[in-house]
């Protein structure tokens, strides 16, 4: 499963692009994820914009506060807690055109067990994703000199 989450989130932080700082993933239990994005939304300029992803309510977008470090839910991707990665960029692409997209509601917790079996999908490596960091280490093997 561990594999499989971060292919996963590395998929979503490459459909993402530029848009993406630096992205963390914590495969134990609960599983989570952790994208932090590069812009601002207009109506929030002080704070710094993450998108989030567990098991039980899929992405979020979340407003963070460098000085308390608390994270504010703003809007939830919506029902699939495993959206595929290009729904998420569209969830992102509308939220920084003050969309709304999504729903404001926490969605329904999803079946653990599907979300996990949907994941090893993501073990098995389908295309090359570009290069992502993971926890501040790139994915990017060296090359030559």
């Amino acid at each position: 499963m561990a594999t499989g989450l971060r292919r996963y989130v590395r998929s979503v932080a490459a459909a993402l692009g530029p848009a993406v700082d630096t992205a963390a993933v914590h495969p134990d239990h609960p599983a989570s994820a952790c994208l932090a994005l590069t812009g601002r939304l207009r109506w929030f300029p002080g704070r710094d914009v993450v998108f989030t992803w567990d098991a039980e309510r899929g992405w979020a977008a979340e407003l963070h506060t460098r000085a308390t470090g608390v994270l504010r839910v703003l809007r939830y991707h919506g029902i699939d807690v495993l959206p595929e990665p290009e729904a998420v960029a569209a969830f992102h692409r509308g939220l920084f055109r003050a969309e709304l997209p999504g729903r404001p509601d926490r969605p329904l917790g999803g079946d653990a067990r599907e979300v996990f079996a949907r994941l090893a999908g993501y073990a098995v490596p389908r295309h090359r994703a570009a290069p992502v960091h993971l926890c501040g280490v790139s994915t990017r093997k060296p090359g030559p000199a």
